[in-house]
């Protein structure tokens, strides 16, 4: 694969007490000594690499953490991207972060949106689901525990906004909450994105 290592950081990673990686991060880092990923260059980025081709600057089970916002639904094959994410992972090493949820009224908005994430999406790379419906699993290889999943209510307009804060506690009051919302309203009340953690077992 293609990818530049702007710092010379790749060598000395497993010097690291604690190896964190935030995927698609533009200038915005959110944790401290995070190895900063992205396609597009920034002062702020390590490793420059187009990451529908994987994560092979990485050794298998080397990371300890890795967190993205609002990428994954960028990936041209998600399925591939997450075995990656489950390669490079320790054993109890977590993924973290946002996806946009399917009812949102901007994901189709965005051309470069490539999947759809709702409720049970990563239910398919997890060996149980939290959830009451079961899902088919099509590559048994990645088994993640679902230890999150929050449905994230958001509107523009402020007025809405305090309708929407109010959605976010009904709604995530439980499993079942979350599933019927999902199942029967998300078509009238839209959310705005899921956040969620995963850990490798």
């Amino acid at each position: 694969m293609n990818f530049k290592d702007k710092r010379g950081i790749l060598p000395f990673l497993q010097n690291r007490d604690k190896l964190i990686i935030e995927l698609g991060c533009g200038q915005l880092r959110k944790f401290p000594d995070s190895v900063m990923v992205d396609r597009i260059d920034s002062d702020a980025v390590d490793i420059i690499c187009n990451l529908d081709e994987g994560l092979g600057f990485l050794p298998d089970e080397s990371v300890d953490l890795i967190y993205s916002s609002h990428l994954l639904e960028h990936l041209n094959d998600l399925g591939f991207f997450m075995k990656e994410i489950y390669r490079v992972l320790k054993k109890g090493g977590r993924k973290i972060g946002t996806v946009p949820h399917f009812s949102n009224p901007y994901y189709f908005s965005d051309y470069t949106h490539r999947t759809p994430f709702g409720l049970y999406t990563f239910c398919y790379f997890a060996g149980e689901t939290p959830f009451r419906r079961k899902v088919l699993r099509y590559d048994t290889t990645i088994n993640f525990r679902i230890s999150r999943m929050k449905i994230n209510f958001y509107s523009p307009i402020k007025t809405v906004n305090i309708f929407r804060k109010v959605h976010g506690l009904i709604f995530n009051s439980s499993r079942c909450m979350q599933e019927f919302y999902e199942g029967s309203l998300s078509t009238f009340i839209p959310a705005h994105e899921l956040s969620f953690e995963l850990e490798k077992v």
